[in-house]
């Protein structure tokens, strides 16, 4: 930190680059059409920061520049389980790749040779039992693509408890265990396409075998922090992973996601 005054953090920068195209769309071929609701730069700020999609690419550039390493111990210790080998962060060109034909928009996916790993943030809204299944085909669609079965994780970032996140208010991963071992996905599948319709035995068999964890905006905040290189170290590395950090717990306070 600068010993005259507090420097912007990497993500103010994103939300400048934002404000900039938002006053000037005519860089993006775009005309500027009057809304009186964002009519001053306080209002587009404070609009672009309590959306949860610029929230989540906030999350996916961190990710983008985070160690490998911190990518699998974090998510070995949510889930409880060491993940093996690399994980891929897959871009928003998602839907096509794994040929999804708009069934769903992950927040986060990562890929590897065993497993996926696929992270849904709440902010407003909330989860329910259809958005499960629709991880599930996820999963499904991964296999297809890449021509092996593998392990599906399911992580779910908000805030509150556990039952807060859910319409159907969940108290526990549990209970919701419990309510997708009831559910019949014939009426799911059936409004699929073809492509998804042919592996409606292994579709079931993801639905049953999906590993679930719920983790606060706070618990990960804390999780990062700890993980943050003590200020003695002054290294090239120590000081770039400090500020991507600081620049994301930093978000997650200034939208009081945390204390």
């Amino acid at each position: 930190m600068n010993s005259f005054h507090e420097e912007v953090t990497w993500v103010d920068s994103y939300y400048e680059a934002l404000e900039f195209f938002y006053w000037e769309p005519q860089h993006l071929g775009r005309k500027k059409h009057s809304n009186p609701e964002f009519n001053t730069a306080p209002k587009v700020r404070k609009h672009l920061r309590k959306m949860e999609v610029t929230l989540n690419q906030n999350l996916h550039q961190f990710f983008l520049l985070a160690p490998d390493t911190l990518r699998n111990e974090l998510f070995g210790r949510l889930f409880g389980k060491t993940l093996q080998g690399c994980l891929t962060l897959e871009g928003r060109n998602v839907d096509e790749k794994f040929k999804l034909q708009n069934s769903t928009q992950p927040d986060i996916l990562f890929t590897s040779e065993a497993d996926t790993v696929a992270l849904e943030m709440k902010v407003g809204s909330k989860s329910s039992l259809t958005q499960v299944l629709k991880y599930a085909l996820l999963g499904l669609a991964v296999e297809l693509k890449l021509g092996s079965e593998k392990e599906h994780f399911l992580g779910f970032l908000g805030s509150g408890s556990f039952a807060d996140q859910w319409k159907e208010r969940f108290d526990s991963i549990e209970g919701l265990r419990h309510a997708l071992a009831e559910v019949d996905c014939a009426p799911f599948l059936e409004k699929q396409t073809l492509y998804f319709r042919e592996h409606a035995t292994r579709f079931a068999q993801i639905v049953k075998g999906l590993s679930f964890c719920f983790v606060t905006y706070e618990e990960l905040a804390g999780y990062l922090l700890r993980e943050s290189p003590l200020p003695s170290d002054i290294s090239p590395s120590a000081q770039v992973y400090r500020k991507l950090i600081e620049g994301v717990t930093g978000e997650f306070r200034l939208r009081k996601l945390m204390p």
